[in-house]
């Protein structure tokens, strides 16, 4: 955890923080919209978007730990202010869409729209939606745009960490690989994989597929059920926080160390409780 340089650990830590998360945001969200789910979709939304102008905007030098929250508007003009030409400032309608599925109005009409839309109080039926044609298309270009952009804009190609897709830009900033390479992902994506007629051929069937408490028939208590229902062998997916936790208990804590930590802890929400009791360990065995 404690063997890279800065850069790389705010990387790895935006990551985990952020842009992982980001992704599985995403992927509900398509799921949600494609299968009707429109306050789902547009609280998923929210959730991908914030998560991924965060990023953007801490490994760029910006604190996002207060006075945001789940404000995308005010992320946005943040982004917009922070990486100015290279901002996501607009998205234009993808060559293969028809034009009846896309509204050419300016992007901050979505933003905020989403913001409204996908309100922490949508979670309660407390705020209203409304829908357009190309929402899904709209998410998914800036998503993809924000996601290309999680990354500090004057971090040094091939002087942090390796990227063997990147060995020609080695030693040019990451704005140029922005700039010059418009279809380049920073980041690899882990999408989820499976057969989703597991369950069978309707969504209610999620629902109902071995539900012993739910029931509606016999036959949904009797199909095959994979391995992730109920996982034999427990999942290891502890948060990077609880092993932060732990590496410093275990660990004798140098100034390299320390300065990583601070930065984490000055920039990045991780609860004040938790905070709190890092920073007491930090003056404990510093």
């Amino acid at each position: 955890m404690f063997n890279t340089n800065l850069k790389h650990f705010q990387f790895v830590f935006a990551h985990k923080f952020f842009v992982g998360p980001s992704d599985r945001n995403y992927f509900l969200a398509r799921f949600a919209k494609i299968y009707g789910m429109h306050e789902e979709f547009w609280w998923q939304s929210l959730q991908a978007i914030e998560k991924l102008l965060k990023a953007g905007l801490v490994l760029n030098g910006v604190s996002v730990k207060n006075g945001y929250r789940h404000d995308i508007e005010r992320l946005w003009e943040e982004h917009l202010n922070v990486f100015e030409k290279l901002a996501v400032g607009t998205l234009q309608k993808p060559q293969k869409l028809d034009i009846r599925f896309w509204q050419d109005v300016p992007l901050k009409n979505f933003i905020a729209g989403v913001n409204r839309m996908g309100h922490p109080d949508s979670r309660y039926g407390l705020v209203g939606y409304s829908n357009s044609e190309d929402d899904i298309f709209k998410l998914d270009q800036l998503v993809f745009e924000l996601r290309r952009r999680t990354v500090g804009l004057e971090w040094i190609v091939g002087e942090n960490w390796e990227d063997k897709r990147l060995l020609a830009y080695n030693g040019q900033p990451y704005r140029n690989v922005i700039r010059q390479l418009p279809n380049h992902q920073i980041r690899s994506t882990e999408v989820p994989k499976g057969e989703f007629n597991t369950v069978g051929t309707d969504l209610e069937d999620i629902f109902y597929s071995w539900n012993l408490a739910f029931t509606r028939s016999d036959t949904d208590l009797e199909k095959p059920a994979p391995a992730n229902v109920a996982s034999t062998f427990a999942g290891f997916g502890n948060s990077y926080l609880h092993l932060l936790w732990d590496t410093l208990n275990k660990t004798e804590i140098n100034d390299e160390m320390q300065e990583k930590v601070i930065w984490l802890l000055d920039n990045v929400i991780v609860g004040k409780s938790a905070e709190d009791e890092i920073r007491k360990l930090l003056e404990s065995k510093h």
